[in-house]
């Protein structure tokens, strides 16, 4: 009765460190996804999933439950704290089978109190489901091949509980419930797959220990092949999508993954969860690396203290095999699919967190049981009462730095610095205030989801009009004829902005509204902008209506400079015209001169997005400064602005086409101390 009460509680515990205060942050915009699509038919549902970055699976069982529960933020995430807390006895069955029954507590506990899995448990998206189908899969695989050990090997029980025999080539209940449970984790994350390929390297490596040994294989390899074709038949009508997605996938730029900025992100996340800052996150990363490093180390010894040749070694073995390739063939493969991609979320790796938990738990049960092996260890003297210090300061590190991170999101405002984009508060600011003859624009105009979630379907128009992130569709002033019909006849507009350094990066919108309305400052709302700007009868959306000092330069025929507008006495803004494709990434050199060709002020810098970006017939604003000297008399003076390579400045500048040079030279004059 005690263990199974002791383990209600572990439930109770986790279950209530994931409801508490589930609504008590807005809906972000995967979230409001979640709902978008939980709100639509099934088919359509389908037909969006099919092109999107994630499989159905979720969202179907999402879909039902809203139509029993509602759509509040309560019903829209208690889902995924279900999963998560379902979770906990599912760790705590499958690490005593891999471990025993100490480390399957101290496994269960870790992982109620883990601040990655309580976040992620607080959101409406399909990390937690995802997580438990790859645990579940995992402890169906342990069976299954222990149940086949048991019918191919007679009398044979090379793992605890291996008593139902089977035909080589049947799966056997454990096999099919592996099956369903490995397709049902491919249809909720693609991401799974990689999982199912640690889980075969685990089944090659139990067939190649069985050939070592002379004994037959296991699990068998009729079975296996009934497992494997049966997965792929029951996976294979999505599969197409999965191979269209990933070639047409703009979600992200072209660029190269930092590993060991990722490396260090995945430790911090599976260790102190995304509550930390990252100074912070890595200094205690440090302490969780020590007690990994410690929990192997006390992992291989207790596995060679075993006398050689038992079937417990081998179980030993098998468990820690099994555990390392659980956490580190996915990861691997990961990074690899990524490496070309400079997009990256620790979460995209979470299903395998499970085992991460286990290396420490397993690791810090084997401290306390270490100097009870009578092994050549023992002769080292090391004192029991040492190893069950070690286990107790590691156990006091866990629980107190768990703690500091669950702390951190539970605390309220202002306290609480890891809140997520408020959509709630800054779309209540907007329907309190805003007028009849008023509109709002929403950039990023894919977060729509979140924002109708709040404020509705009426009274706003996306910009640019997407419904998933494109990256290449990156706002330029082209869009002044867009803002003049949906502007025309208002008298204000409110501008809601939300990942706009990757839709808006050169801050089109505010500039063209700043420049024709009257803007009053809202500020920010926790990852949201907001901007209200009140516009005159007759406002235009010209091109004509930014350019203050028009130029005429034209640099090697790959790029104009169409003129300049000044913002103050040493802000000022060019206005780029990309004439082709260029596959240089080029620096913009801006020098201030004195009457005598000296330099006396350098802005040289990079535009807000590389020029490789640039796509031909883009006009594009470069806001640039300059730090004048604190002492520079008022007067008129030139401002020197060319194009170079920065990457290899030994190359000469870009030169231009009417032969004058590689720079144009306009006159620049600095007004006397306004307090700048």
């Amino acid at each position: 009765m005690w263990p199974r009460l002791a383990l209600l509680g572990l439930l109770l515990l986790a279950f209530g460190l994931r409801v508490y205060r589930l609504p008590a942050q807005s809906l972000w915009y995967d979230e409001g996804v979640s709902w978008y699509l939980a709100g639509k038919s099934l088919p359509a549902l389908t037909v969006w999933t099919a092109d999107d970055i994630q499989p159905p699976l979720y969202y179907y069982l999402l879909w039902i439950w809203t139509r029993l529960a509602g759509t509040s933020e309560y019903a829209l995430r208690f889902p995924s704290a279900f999963w998560g807390t379902l979770t906990v006895p599912l760790m705590w069955i499958a690490a005593r089978r891999l471990l025993g029954q100490p480390a399957a507590w101290l496994a269960a506990l870790l992982l109620a109190l883990s601040p990655l899995h309580v976040y992620y448990a607080q959101e409406a998206r399909m990390y937690t489901l995802l997580t438990f189908l790859g645990l579940l899969s995992s402890y169906l695989l342990l069976r299954w091949s222990a149940q086949a050990g048991a019918g191919l090997v007679a009398n044979a029980r090379p793992y605890p509980g291996a008593t139902t025999r089977v035909r080589a080539y049947s799966p056997g209940r454990y096999g099919w419930a592996y099956v369903l449970t490995a397709v049902a984790a491919l249809h909720t994350h693609y991401f799974a797959i990689f999982l199912l390929v640690a889980h075969a390297l685990y089944v090659l490596y139990l067939w190649w220990r069985q050939a070592r040994s002379g004994r037959p294989r296991q699990p068998g390899i009729l079975a296996s092949a009934t497992v494997i074709a049966t997965i792929c038949v029951l996976y294979l009508p999505w599969l197409p999508f999965l191979v269209t997605r990933y070639g047409v996938d703009t979600s992200y730029w072209a660029g190269a993954l930092k590993l060991g900025e990722v490396i260090r992100k995945l430790l911090i996340a599976f260790s102190l969860g995304e509550t930390v800052g990252e100074g912070v996150g890595i200094s205690l990363t440090i302490g969780y690396a020590l007690i990994t490093l410690i929990g192997l180390v006390a992992l291989v010894v207790t596995i060679r203290s075993v006398a050689r040749g038992t079937q417990h070694r081998a179980w030993r073995e098998e468990s820690l095999v099994f555990v390392l390739l659980y956490l580190l063939v996915p990861v691997a493969f990961i990074l690899l699919l990524v490496q070309r991609t400079p997009k990256f979320n620790p979460r995209y790796a979470m299903l395998v967190s499970p085992a991460f938990v286990m290396i420490i738990a397993g690791g810090l049960s084997c401290l306390v049981t270490l100097h009870k092996s009578h092994t050549p260890y023992h002769s080292l003297r090391i004192r029991y009462h040492v190893l069950h210090l070690a286990f107790v300061a590691a156990l006091i590190f866990i629980l107190v730095t768990s703690a500091y991170s669950l702390l951190s999101w539970f605390a309220p405002y202002p306290l609480n610095q890891f809140n997520k984009a408020d959509f709630r508060i800054t779309s209540q600011i907007v329907r309190e205030r805003i007028r009849p003859d008023e509109i709002v624009l929403l950039s990023s105009g894919h977060m729509f989801p979140a924002w109708a979630y709040y404020y509705g379907w009426e009274g706003w128009q996306r910009l640019p009009d997407i419904e998933v992130l494109d990256v290449n569709a990156a706002l330029d002033l082209s869009v002044g004829g867009e803002l003049g019909r949906l502007l025309h006849g208002r008298r204000g507009v409110w501008l809601v902005r939300w990942q706009n350094e990757i839709t808006d990066p050169f801050d089109v919108l505010p500039l063209y509204l700043g420049t024709v309305g009257t803007q009053d400052d809202y500020g920010q709302f926790w990852h949201m902008e907001l901007f209200h700007f009140k516009l005159p009868p007759d406002a235009r959306f010209d091109l004509g209506e930014l350019i203050t000092q028009p130029v005429e330069a034209n640099f090697a025929e790959q790029v104009a400079l169409l003129g300049i507008r000044r913002v103050s006495n040493r802000e000022f803004i060019l206005f780029w015209h990309a004439l082709a494709e260029m596959k240089t990434d080029y620096t913009v050199s801006v020098h201030l001169l004195d009457a005598n060709g000296g330099v006396l002020a350098n802005a040289d810098h990079l535009p807000p997005r590389p020029t490789h970006d640039w796509r031909p017939g883009q006009v594009i604003p470069d806001r640039t400064s300059l730090a004048l000297p604190a002492d520079l008399p008022a007067g008129v003076y030139h401002v020197e602005i060319g194009l170079y390579d920065g990457g290899n400045p030994t190359l000469p500048p870009l030169s231009l086409s009417d032969g004058s040079g590689n720079r144009i030279i306009l006159p620049f004059r600095v007004e006397a101390d306004k307090g700048e």
